[in-house]
């Protein structure tokens, strides 16, 4: 449970952080960012929030059924704006990648 309540401050933290400076980054972003530079400044992971990852990594493919339900029932918007979609998915999937690149490769010299 107190993993939970990790993740959740890291969330909270992050949506303040971001209405307080009305950045252009949503407020989750910004606290997986916090909690990524707790966990490296931290050296290690808290038993706790290992365990809730567990838990909670088997939940994941439930995030693609809204995705998958809108391009369904959006089909005249991504019509008209599915190229400028593509590119930005490009965009944005490329440094992802990298950075989960970067990481693994710096853990597993580790």
């Amino acid at each position: 449970m107190t993993g939970l309540l990790i993740l959740l401050l890291f969330l909270v933290a992050g949506n303040l952080i971001q209405a307080q400076f009305t950045l252009p980054v949503p407020g989750s972003i910004i606290g997986m960012l916090l909690l990524l530079f707790f966990l490296v400044l931290r050296g290690r992971t808290p038993s706790s929030l290992t365990d809730i990852s567990k838990t909670l990594s088997p939940l994941l493919p439930l995030f693609i059924i809204p995705v998958s339900v809108g391009i369904v029932t959006q089909k005249a918007l991504l019509e008209e704006n599915g190229v400028a979609l593509l590119v930005i998915l490009a965009v944005s999937l490329i440094p992802g990648a990298l950075v989960c690149a970067f990481i693994m490769n710096w853990k597993r010299k580790s």
